[in-house]
């Protein structure tokens, strides 16, 4: 996690690497703030839900997709959303989950296939007046990217996010904890409800961190007028 005095003003760079559920919402969540967003994704949007594709999704509909999801895919097409059970793990991904992906807010923002093999830090090129400051400026994260074909192409960014579980590990030049640097999604309880609400949490926590505002929640419910 970042040190409470480690804030990152939109429109900040993140990479988020993996688009999977968690993924997908935290990239979501952050285009919503203003930042300026890339998504890194392996195989493809929600390929981890694949192996359980013909599945019933044993969520309510309110359960697998949050207010923001919800809010985005019905300023596209309201009939993108289901609303009727059962739902498939297909539905998900298919229907909610690349709908997104494809919507206003994250639209052209996927690289895909990218594979991330390694996160090194980069000093950052300050102009003159810059390098007046008092404080100093964190460094920059590069990821090296390799596509299918095997070329190389980095990215650099402010803060990275990882959203690819506990089952992958990416090489990294520098110690952790780091600021601007966070994982969400590691712990699994095997219960779908529950693992995505304690990662829309870590969401919640993450942004709230990022932008100096510990009472930051998208998914707070608006007050009416």
């Amino acid at each position: 996690m970042t040190s409470e005095t480690a804030t990152l003003d939109p429109p900040g760079s993140i990479a988020i690497v993996g688009a999977g559920p968690l993924g997908v919402e935290a990239a979501l969540y952050g285009r919503f703030l203003g930042y300026n967003v890339t998504l890194i994704e392996a195989a493809g949007v929600g390929h981890s839900q694949r192996v359980n594709y013909e599945l019933p999704l044993p969520v309510m509909p309110h359960e697998c997709l949050s207010p923001l999801a919800v809010s985005a895919l019905h300023a596209q097409d309201a009939e993108l959303l289901p609303q009727t059970l059962p739902m498939t793990y297909q539905d998900w991904v298919e229907k909610a989950l690349k709908g997104i992906v494809a919507g206003d807010l994250l639209e052209g923002r996927l690289r895909c296939p990218s594979r991330v093999t390694k996160i090194s830090t980069v000093p950052v090129e300050l102009d003159e007046e810059d390098s007046e400051d008092d404080d100093p400026i964190p460094p920059d994260f590069r990821l090296e990217l390799t596509s299918v074909y095997g070329q190389a192409d980095p990215l650099d960014s402010e803060a990275v996010i990882l959203a690819i579980g506990d089952s992958a590990e990416i090489p990294l030049d520098f110690s952790l904890p780091a600021d601007y640097f966070f994982r969400i999604g590691q712990s699994s309880t095997g219960n779908l409800a529950e693992d995505l609400k304690q990662g829309r949490q870590e969401i919640v926590t993450l942004f709230a961190g990022l932008a100096g505002r510990e009472t930051l929640d998208l998914y707070r419910p608006r007050r009416s007028e």
